[in-house]
């Protein structure tokens, strides 16, 4: 009899997920993440989902662990995000969360137990040592699961990869779990629900500077940088306005000069990307790819051409594509719906000419 270690966050999918692994003849033994243990300021609900978790473990009359990753999950994923936003970019804790943690501290802190397989209630679906689309496409997790190592892969079982939320809602009253009608979860990996802003000015540095049009018209004031995302639209109390002005959105941030380039919606889109960190899941053939991608999750595939130089990525969408931002993923499909591999955004030349514009408009010479 294969072992499996089930990763079990106290909600419905993972709950459902040990359940149809115990049906199917797997020894499944269940394990609690303990990844963030909050603070005073934004405290953490672990207590309750671990106590969750083991309450479906007990009904499944299944073994129980909880993992203490909290060290390493602060250094991987609670360092490198308020890491990226000093950095001026945008990153994504879930991915890290999959590639550090789940697939790979985890993993290895629990070896003792010589499980065979690692699963988790991710939609997706794993085959073959390949990564999938799931068949529920509005829940579809792949583009979450780009960074994790490739030699993981055959190890990996995905259990809601043919069920759709309605079917899987529907199995964990059959089964009479106690988080059958708990809601989905909300918030950072392992963290839970958080103001994100509140967050990030605990520990992320900034200071005010000034909000422009491209042509050098100043409008507003902002609290920094650092705090605003591409694509993000300018709320009433998000920055200090100085007129009476339509809707505008983030187009470009220049971190040198503190400066926030706003504009219409329309100035957000963009073609073109440069991406780094790549990680390929299934080996590409010669230095060109034509496929599909996206940029976020729940996006509708993109197709695109992108060209690799070395460990860098050049990629060029047939559409314009709102918000393209740095420190995000790009994601690759096959026109088969298999995960190909993924890598971080780290320019965007449309936003760099953004930028560009506006010290000309100003009459500075960029530095």
């Amino acid at each position: 009899m294969s072992r499996v270690a089930m990763l079990m966050s106290g909600g419905v999918d993972s709950s459902v997920s040990a359940a149809l692994l115990k049906d199917q003849g797997y020894e499944v033994l269940g394990f609690y993440i303990l990844g963030w243990l909050g603070t005073p300021e934004f405290p953490c609900p672990w207590q309750k989902e671990e106590k969750d978790a083991r309450a479906v473990a007990e009904v499944l009359s299944i073994p129980f662990h909880t993992v203490n990753l909290s060290i390493v999950y602060e250094e991987e994923v609670i360092d490198r995000f308020f890491a990226g936003y000093q950095a001026g970019v945008t990153p994504n804790p879930d991915i890290l969360c999959n590639r550090e943690i789940k697939f790979k501290a985890l993993w290895q802190a629990i070896r003792q137990f010589e499980c065979d397989y690692i699963a988790t209630g991710h939609y997706a679906y794993a085959k073959d040592g390949q990564i999938f689309k799931a068949k529920d496409q509005n829940k579809d997790q792949t583009y979450f699961l780009w960074g994790i190592e490739k030699s993981i892969l055959p190890k990996i079982i995905f259990p809601l990869g043919e069920l759709t939320k309605p079917e899987v809602r529907k199995l964990a009253k059959k089964y009479h779990l106690p988080t059958a009608t708990k809601k989905d979860s909300q918030g950072i990996c392992f963290v839970g629900p958080l103001k994100v802003r509140q967050f990030l000015t605990s520990r992320v540095k900034t200071k005010p500077g000034d909000v422009y049009l491209v042509d050098g018209r100043k409008i507003a004031t902002h609290e920094g940088v650092e705090l605003y995302t591409i694509g993000q639209r300018l709320a009433a109390g998000s920055v200090d306005w100085t007129g009476d002005v339509p809707p505008l959105f983030v187009s470009a941030k220049d971190i040198k000069t503190n400066r926030l380039i706003v504009g219409s919606d329309s100035q957000t889109f963009g073609t073109k990307l440069a991406a780094g960190s790549l990680n390929w899941l299934s080996e590409l053939e010669g230095p060109t790819f034509e496929g599909l991608a996206k940029i976020r999750y729940r996006q509708k595939d993109e197709v695109v051409t992108a060209i690799r130089t070395g460990s860098k990525l050049s990629v060029e969408f047939s559409a314009p594509v709102r918000a393209l931002t740095a420190g995000q993923s790009i994601v690759f499909y096959s026109k088969t719906g298999q995960l190909l591999g993924g890598g971080i955004i780290e320019a965007v030349p449309e936003q760099d000419e953004t930028i560009q514009q506006l010290t000309k408009a100003l009459g500075q010479t960029k530095v």
